[in-house]
C-alpha cells in the first residue's frame, strides 16, 4: 500500500512547505474526503511541531495521547477536516480545524470547554418510517431523529461527550455563516437571500456583504438566539 505522497501534488488545502522535503502524507479514506482534510502525521509534525520525524509522531498516537472529537486516534494518516477538533491529551491543548482566506485547513487554538461541542451541518435526511430520519452530517455522521423541522444545510451544535444536539441553527435569512469555498472562503457574512434554482445549478446564497456563493460553501455559525465562537484566519503564504 502507498502511504507517502509527493508534497508538490498534495492538495492545496494542506497549508505546508513543499519544496524543503520530497515525501509529505496522503489521509487514507475516511469521514472527509482527501481534498479537504489534513493527515495527522501533517498536522502534528508540519503545522503544531510536536515531532520533527514521521517515527516521533507515530510513537505519540501509539501511546494513545492524540483524540479526535473525544476519540483516542492512532492511524497516522487519519484525516481530520473542517470543525474537527484535535486534543493533545498530555498537555491538555485543544485545536479546532478551520479554513484561513487562502482556503487552506489551518488548527486553531480553542479552550477546552469550546473543545466539548462541534458544529455539524446537515447533508442529507432521509424517511426511515413515519416517525423517524436519518440525517447525515458533514463528518461522515449518522444520527436518529424524530425532528421533522430539521433540513440540508441546517447546522446543530452537537455536544462530543454527551452525544446529543444542544442548539440548532437554520440555514435562513438573517443568520450568519462561515465560507467553506469560493473567493470569499475563510469569511463570515449575513444571509441576505437565498435563491433557489429550478434546474441543476447549485442554489445560491446572497450575503448582505455584498457577495455571493453556491450553497454548499455556506456553513451556518449563528442567530440570533446563539453565535458559534469561530474567527476569521487570515492566510500568510507559507
Amino acid at each position: 500500500m502507498i502511504t507517502k505522497t509527493k508534497r508538490l501534488v498534495l492538495p492545496r488545502t494542506i497549508k505546508i512547505a513543499r519544496k524543503t522535503h520530497f515525501w509529505g502524507a496522503s489521509a487514507s479514506p475516511g469521514k472527509h474526503d482527501r481534498e479537504h482534510s489534513i493527515p495527522l502525521l501533517i498536522l502534528l509534525r508540519d503545522y503544531l511541531h510536536l515531532g520533527d520525524k514521521e517515527r516521533e509522531i507515530a510513537r505519540m498516537l501509539a501511546n494513545r495521547q492524540v483524540a479526535v472529537d473525544g476519540k483516542v486516534v492512532r492511524e497516522k494518516r487519519f484525516g481530520v477536516g473542517f470543525m474537527d477538533v484535535v486534543s493533545i491529551l498530555p498537555t491538555g491543548e485543544h485545536f479546532r480545524i478551520t479554513y484561513d482566506t487562502l482556503g487552506r485547513l489551518v488548527p486553531v487554538r480553542i479552550e477546552e470547554g469550546e473543545a466539548q461541542i462541534k458544529p455539524l451541518r446537515i447533508k442529507g435526511k432521509r424517511s426511515i418510517d413515519n416517525s423517524r430520519f436519518q440525517i447525515t452530517f458533514h463528518d461522515g455522521r449518522n444520527m436518529i431523529t424524530q425532528d421533522k423541522d430539521l433540513r440540508p444545510g441546517d447546522v446543530v451544535i452537537f455536544d462530543l461527550k454527551s452525544r446529543s444536539v444542544v442548539e440548532k441553527l437554520k440555514f435562513q435569512p438573517g443568520n450568519r455563516a462561515f465560507l467553506t469555498g469560493g473567493s470569499h472562503v475563510g469569511e463570515i457574512g449575513t444571509i441576505k437571500k437565498i435563491e433557489v434554482k429550478e434546474s441543476s445549478h447549485a442554489n445560491l446564497v446572497h450575503f448582505e456583504e455584498g457577495f455571493s456563493t453556491v450553497q454548499d460553501y455556506a456553513f451556518v455559525i449563528s442567530s440570533p438566539k446563539y453565535s458559534f465562537n469561530i474567527k476569521v484566519q487570515g492566510g500568510a503564504q507559507s
